[in-house]
């Protein structure tokens, strides 16, 4: 693929974001590449590559804004599981991108509907109480109920969101190839309840008898009124990832950011 037009996503609270943001434009002038900042969701184009340029809260944006658009992920914040390109390394991984030495990975996205309140999300979809008190949250798959939780609330995640909020909550984690939904207890009041994992295909579907709110990727949707059903399913496009030629690969980023033991460790250990 030929590099033709690059779309900037930039958290303009980080001063290393905006002045990257410059430094991408004169990078794209130079080369005859088309550069803008993405203001309105932007349609696929081929040729077309987005940066985010932040953390992985920046790479969640985007990937909110672009459906169908690969984005690279450039990592101004501090965990950067997302955005695993280092800062340093941006202006490298954009010839690399030019040249054609990447891979597109795709990510499952998971799309929620509750009357009105619509969207898709990259990480994950949260039920909890609108008010701090012991709620009861029923999940219901196919023709009957899963489980009624008694607790704070629950996590829908997929396998790309399974190293975030999920994860903290002492849930599985997931390849990013697995494709399927996970959905995770908080603070359940109930000895012995743990993760359930569904099929990629399936349909889930949340209520509770008192008002909920709904949080996509950490951001508020909106208060569910109580009995309304919230239903989770895969959604119809995945996000498209870039990932340069030399980029760490999956464990070998859980080892360096979230201290997983890998072959290193093992090796000291004997």
């Amino acid at each position: 693929m030929k590099l033709s037009r690059l779309i900037l996503v930039t958290n303009e609270t980080k001063p290393d974001a905006v002045r990257a943001a410059s430094d991408i434009a004169a990078w794209c002038r130079s080369r005859g590449v088309a550069c803008a900042p993405a203001v309105a969701p932007i349609e696929p184009r081929v040729g077309t590559v987005a940066c985010a340029l932040g953390g992985d809260g920046t790479v969640l944006r985007a990937a909110a804004l672009m459906a169908g658009v690969p984005i690279l992920g450039v990592n101004v914040g501090s965990l950067g599981f997302l955005s695993q390109t280092p800062l340093g390394q941006l202006l490298p991984a954009l010839e690399q991108i030019g040249r054609g030495e990447y891979e597109i990975e795709e990510r499952m996205r998971l799309a929620y509907s509750a009357g009105a309140v619509r969207g898709t999300v990259l990480n994950d979809v949260v039920v909890a109480g609108a008010a701090p008190r012991l709620l009861e949250i029923r999940l219901a798959w196919r023709e009957g109920v899963a489980v009624v939780l008694p607790g704070d609330g629950l996590i829908l995640t997929t396998p790309t969101g399974t190293t975030a909020y999920n994860l903290s909550l002492g849930g599985p984690i997931a390849v990013p190839t697995a494709e399927c939904i996970v959905v995770t207890p908080h603070a359940a009041h109930v000895l012995g309840l743990r993760s359930l994992v569904f099929s990629r295909d399936d349909e889930l579907r949340v209520s509770a008898p008192a008002e909920v709110r709904l949080v996509a990727d950490g951001d508020e949707v909106g208060r569910i009124a109580a009995g309304t059903e919230i239903v989770v399913r895969r959604a119809d496009a995945p996000t498209l990832l870039v990932r340069p030629s030399g980029a760490p690969r999956f464990f070998d980023t859980l080892t360096s950011k979230l201290n997983w033991p890998g072959a290193a460790d093992r090796r000291r250990a004997r």
